[in-house]
C-alpha cells in the first residue's frame, strides 16, 4: 500500500513523520508543530512507515528532536 507524501511546512520538514520511543521499542507518530506525539498500531517499523510517506531519515530525526524540545529549536533540514 502506497501512502501520498504529507505536505512539507515552510521549513522543510513534513507535516508527519515516524520515531521509535527508545524507551518502549514503540513506533511513534510525530505531526509537526504538535508537542505531543501519537502511538501507532502496526506492525511496520518507523523507517518504513517514513519510507512510504517520503521522509528522509534525516526529516525524521529532525522532527523527533524538535518535538522534544517543544518546537523552540530551530532544526537544520539536512536531508530533504
Amino acid at each position: 500500500m502506497h501512502k501520498e507524501p504529507e505536505p512539507f511546512t515552510a521549513s522543510g520538514l513534513p507535516g508527519i513523520a515516524f520515531a521509535t520511543l527508545p524507551t518502549t521499542g514503540e513506533t511513534i507518530a510525530i505531526r509537526h508543530g504538535e508537542r505531543i506525539y501519537y502511538r501507532v498500531g502496526t506492525t511496520k517499523t518507523a523507517d518504513e512507515l517514513n519510507a512510504m510517506y517520503g521522509v528522509s531519515p534525516a526529516q525524521a530525526a529532525a522532527m523527533l528532536e524538535s518535538m522534544l524540545s517543544g518546537w523552540k529549536t530551530p532544526v537544520v533540514n539536512s536531508g530533504g
